[in-house]
């Protein structure tokens, strides 16, 4: 009995984790097969392909516009073949942006930015689908796991009120970020999540929180347009990804042709090296008033594990956390004027009285060494360097947020300038590290700086 099947059916088929096979005939019969980097559904009847490399099969369906599709189910790797006819190409409008996305997603697993680039997204009407009976499973490095079940939307609802509520209860900015990647672990099962700010340049990405991972990664940076997260920043629209080892191996293999032929060089690697084995991953871009203000990313060890409603999901969380961090900002700008400083008390006996810590700093960058070993740069650099002059100097502990912000020598933009933000980040990167210098939070806009050893401040500085 043949069986009957529709393009809903197969939605697993088009998340991108398998590329997909399509095969055209010139008007005298010659085939043409060729990988694709991206085949979506556009509606129950249309599929769109992503029109890359496609030279021979353009001119094929100038003379017969009718073709084959194959697509895989990364799940359980069913095969079906979709008999399709060509109706239109598009070069605009939202099918061609979102397959421009995948595609650009798809390009940053390898650098390959300047030749994966989208020209047209081409429409076909599907006629049949037909399930191919196969003697053995694809060739692939390890078997998939199964795909959990979708979430229930009113459970995800329900989820998300939660964490909304929880995330407006957040005093401080220190407080929301943890609140968010921790209850994105717990309320929905996010168990390797990262958030992600934009920096005073509007260039660069920085970690302000993460969770699930061996190492915090507090204070990493990625440009903007680097990576999935990159890329989710530049567009400010969501990446999903589905099977990383299935689509690094398509496009190594481009890279590879395109390298051989003396056409590319390259020096960057791929980004998300944090999670070993990572099949899947979503990054949302986390936007308040239009305005980018940083990126929020889950990823997962699992093939296809996050689908729209996933997507769904983290939009509204990163929308949420954005807005909390614009109102904090300007909470922060609106504040009084700081109060004078309070009495300096006789400093108290120090815990480790042994050998001073050496605090290095390079005055050309920010960059700022503990004993030798990298702590951070920046503003944060820059931050930390004057706390620690103020307190060898005037015996000081105890600082506002504002009257450090005005500080000339942290060079801050007079627009959007990311104090608190970078402030978080020097304190949660001196917890990583079990400094003997840390930063507690005293009060609204207030900290004290704890030093347990004797300092000894070096400055290195600029050439000229």
């Amino acid at each position: 009995m043949t069986e009957d099947l529709a393009l809903d059916d197969i939605t697993r088929c088009f998340e991108g984790a398998i590329p997909a096979v399509v095969a055209t005939a010139a008007a005298d019969g010659t085939p043409n097969i060729t990988y694709l980097s991206r085949v979506r559904m556009v509606d129950r009847e249309r599929v769109a392909l992503s029109n890359q490399f496609f030279s021979k099969t353009a001119r094929n369906l100038a003379e017969n516009p009718r073709g084959s599709i194959l697509v895989i189910d990364p799940t359980n790797y069913d095969q079906f073949r979709l008999s399709v006819v060509y109706e239109r190409t598009e070069r605009r409008g939202p099918v061609f942006d979102r397959l421009r996305e995948d595609v650009d997603a798809l390009a940053a697993l390898q650098g390959m930015q300047d030749v994966f680039r989208l020209r047209a997204a081409d429409i076909y009407r599907v006629n049949h689908i037909e399930r191919v009976v196969t003697s053995a499973a694809v060739a692939v490095d390890a078997p998939l796991a199964p795909v959990p079940p979708d979430r229930e939307p009113a459970v995800a609802l329900d989820a998300v009120a939660q964490l909304a509520a929880r995330l407006s209860r957040s005093a401080d900015l220190d407080v929301l970020v943890a609140a968010a990647v921790d209850g994105l672990a717990e309320l929905f099962g996010y168990s390797q999540s990262l958030l992600l700010l934009l920096d005073e340049t509007g260039t660069r990405l920085f970690t302000i929180a993460s969770h699930g991972y061996d190492a915090q990664g507090v204070g990493s940076e990625l440009a903007v347009g680097d990576g999935i997260v990159g890329i989710a920043a530049a567009r400010s629209a969501p990446i999903r990804i589905g099977n990383f080892r299935q689509m690094t191996k398509y496009s190594r293999s481009v890279r590879q042709a395109y390298e051989g032929q003396g056409e590319l060089a390259f020096d960057r690697d791929i980004p998300f090296p944090d999670l070993p084995e990572v099949q899947s991953a979503v990054a949302v871009p986390a936007l308040a008033l239009g305005q980018l203000v940083g990126v929020l990313a889950v990823e997962s060890t699992k093939p296809v594990a996050f689908t729209p409603l996933d997507e769904a999901i983290l939009t509204v969380v990163a929308a949420v956390v954005a807005n909390a961090v614009e109102s904090d900002r300007a909470r922060e700008l609106l504040d009084a004027p700081a109060a004078p400083a309070p009495a300096v008390p006789a400093p108290a006996p120090f815990a480790n009285a042994g050998a001073a810590t050496l605090v290095r700093f390079f005055s050309v960058d920010g960059s700022t060494f503990l004993d030798g070993d990298y702590l951070i740069k920046g503003v944060a650099g820059r931050i930390l360097w004057a706390l620690v002059a103020q307190h060898e100097r005037e015996g000081r502990t105890e600082f506002t947020n504002r009257e450090v912000r005005l500080d000339p020598s942290l060079e801050l933009p007079e627009f959007r300038d990311n104090f608190e933000s970078r402030l978080i980040l020097l304190k949660r990167r001196l917890d990583e590290r079990e400094a003997p210098i840390r930063i507690e939070k005293t009060g609204r806009g207030r900290f004290r700086l704890l030093v347990e050893t004797l300092l000894e401040l070096d400055e290195v500085p600029s050439a000229g």
